[in-house]
């Protein structure tokens, strides 16, 4: 896959992510099967501001080349790799219900997306 296609996919999938856990961040951690008391939802805005801005350095990164490249697409291994370890933990541990068993699916194929560029980078 062209690095340059999977920055943007990536950009646009945090982009738009980001901004609905920014905007409805209750309706976001109901759908997760998770309750929404104030804490949570404050702590998923700030969630939501990062992710945003890992969408910007993406999308703004998307023609680099070399080691900024890689070095933009290691960091969004990494970031997914690990979201995806700590969900399962989670799951696992019942800290989130098994029925969001699915939204594993998407850090996995972000992981493959990323480690496919990098294999062009």
């Amino acid at each position: 896959m062209r690095p340059s296609l999977a920055l943007s996919i990536g950009a646009v999938f945090e982009i738009a992510s980001g901004a609905a856990f920014l905007i409805a961040p209750a309706q976001m951690l109901s759908a997760f099967g998770l309750g929404a008391p104030t804490e949570a939802q404050i702590a998923l805005r700030d969630a939501a501001v990062t992710l945003i801005g890992v969408g910007v350095i993406n999308w703004l990164a998307r023609n680099a080349t070399g080691a900024p490249l890689r070095a933009v697409l290691w960091g969004d291994v990494f970031i997914y790799g690990v979201d995806g370890l700590v969900n399962l933990s989670e799951i696992l541990a019942g800290l989130i219900p098994s029925a969001a068993a699915p939204a594993l699916i998407l850090p996995l194929a972000l992981v493959i997306m990323f480690v496919l560029a990098l294999r062009r980078a």
